[in-house]
């Protein structure tokens, strides 16, 4: 990092992946150069929800208030067919997290507050700025850049990350296949102002009629985005308002009447995932890794997640801890199985909610009543789309931990959880979570009325371990025991994206030494 002009990470892509990978970095200090070829931001809503697991994420960046001060509460997700409500799910109950709803906001305010709190930390998004070539050697990338105003720059980096898109130039000079296919079926998009209706602004509107499909997302205060399908897959033209008042009147909730149009598109949806996320010093990371219909609205959510999964382990290699292998080989390792299932459940939502037969849509209508009244079923979906039972089950990093074969909540390769316990120094409530956002791996001590003993085998660590002693008299019934899965003294330890890395009883600090000396301690004073 000392060598003079050479720069730790470029960033390709300032969108919310490569923006979330910048804030990470820096808020390590790993200084970053972040480009983008656009001059200005976008100013179209794309992506709007914003989940549990990526508001936990988002925590740790120091902008989750400012999300839920700009972005609405989600409430539910209505499906019905004519004037008949089929079903009333909630998609906030039973999500085991700080932040058990999702977020609905314009992917335009999403990225303007990851900008602010970037350039917070000392970061600048360079606009006009266009990576057009790379190789790389086993020291470093050596990127072109040109410039709006024609110039030509050469730039050296340690590591490259293509956060470029869908149509990313990365991945396609590293030559890696963007498995997957195109739907037929040619989609329409609408952000407009509707009167009418009765709707909920706090709920998503899915409703199939006369063999159609169309779907109402709720965002700003009285603007609705509207999904739905072209019969012509040949017309690729943008729809007009009074086509897409067609479909409502034929497929929507009745007496809808839409006005003042601020985003008209057609689209096709592809289901894609590229071969690899890693050549090298190159990684891939949000779109130009994975891409998929909007059904669930999780692409943005998953990219901001690669980014934070990746951004602490570059940190900790450019700054010279742990085993740069292990750590860089664990990210494609963990994050490529994440965006094959949801590719797989986007697809599955996507035919769902499009599917065109009578049968199939009366199929759909039995499904949904009964997925409406049974908890059980509310509560698998509303996990999926939150994104918090996510497990690590491969890569070099996890198997350190030794997961067990069927891990549950609080396992090694899960994600931590939020907990309350009283504070022993105020003697007041408080609660874990906080504790758990930063930089540091968390180290939870679980001890009976001996201390657990960790002193010397974390000393050296610069603030690089954070331990919360969670004695018996801080934890009233064993309410944060019981949620570790904690019955003896122990301890767990949470990596910086809140997954666990390890956990133990008091008598074996084994497993603990191993990871310390493998992924946090100085490579110096390994």
């Amino acid at each position: 990092m000392a060598d003079e002009g050479l720069v730790p990470v470029l960033i390709s892509g300032a969108g919310p992946t490569g923006l979330s990978l910048a804030i990470m970095l820096r808020l390590h200090g790993i200084p970053v150069r972040i480009i983008d070829r656009n001059l200005s931001p976008a100013t179209v809503s794309k992506a709007l929800a914003v989940w549990s697991a990526s508001l936990e994420a988002l925590e740790t960046m120091g902008v989750v208030q400012q999300f839920e001060e700009k972005g609405a509460r989600l409430k539910s997700l209505i499906a019905g067919d004519g004037a008949h409500r089929l079903a009333t799910l909630a998609v906030g109950d039973g999500i085991d997290s700080p932040y058990p709803y999702p977020l609905l906001l314009a992917q335009s305010r999403t990225e303007a507050i990851l900008a602010e709190r970037l350039a917070a930390l000392g970061g600048t998004i360079e606009r006009g700025v266009e990576l057009v070539g790379f190789a790389q050697d086993a020291d470093g990338v050596d990127a072109t850049l040109t410039h709006a105003d024609g110039r030509e720059e050469s730039v050296r980096a340690r590591y490259l990350v293509g956060a470029d898109g869908a149509r990313s130039l990365v991945r396609r000079t590293l030559g890696i296949e963007f498995e997957g296919y195109t739907e037929p079926q040619m989609f329409l998009l609408a952000d407009v102002k509707i009167d009418g209706g009765e709707l909920d602004h706090r709920s998503i509107h899915i409703w199939w009629h006369n063999g159609g499909t169309v779907a109402l997302f709720p965002f700003e205060n009285d603007v609705w985005r509207i999904f739905t399908a072209r019969p012509d897959v040949e017309d690729d033209s943008a729809p007009t308002l009074e086509e897409m008042q067609g479909y409502m009147d034929r497929h929507g909730p009745p007496g809808t009447r839409l006005r003042d149009p601020s985003w008209l598109s057609s689209f096709r949806t592809n289901e894609r995932l590229a071969e690899k996320y890693r050549v090298g010093r190159v990684f891939l990371a949000g779109d130009a890794a994975h891409i998929h219909s909007p059904a669930g609205g999780q692409g943005m959510n998953t990219g901001i997640q690669d980014a934070v999964n990746l951004g602490w382990k570059l940190a900790h290699v450019l700054t010279g801890r742990g085993d740069s292998a292990l750590l860089l080989d664990s990210y494609e390792a963990e994050r490529r199985p994440v965006a094959r299932e949801v590719i797989k459940g986007a697809a599955q939502k996507l035919h769902a909610a499009f599917a065109s037969s009578r049968v199939a849509q009366l199929v759909r209508d039995i499904a949904v009543t009964i997925v409406g009244n049974l908890k059980v079923a509310q509560r698998k979906l509303q996990l999926e789309l939150s994104e918090t039972s996510i497990v690590y089950e491969d890569g070099p990093l996890v198997a350190l931990g030794a997961p067990l074969r069927r891990p549950a909540r609080t396992d090694v390769g899960t994600r931590a959880r939020d907990a309350q316990f009283t504070d022993p120094q105020t003697g007041s409530p408080t609660t874990l979570w906080p504790r758990l956002c930063g930089t540091h791996h968390t180290l939870l001590l679980f001890p009976d009325a001996a201390p657990i003993p960790v002193d010397t085998l974390l000393a050296g660590m610069d603030g690089a371990v954070e331990v919360v002693d969670i004695a018996p008299g801080s934890d009233p019934g064993a309410a944060v025991r019981e949620r570790y899965h904690m019955s003896a003294p122990g301890w767990v330890l949470v990596r910086p994206d809140h997954v666990i890395a390890a956990r133990g009883t008091a008598d074996d600090l084994d497993p603990l030494a191993v990871y310390v000396d493998r992924v946090i301690r100085p490579a110096a004073a390994s």
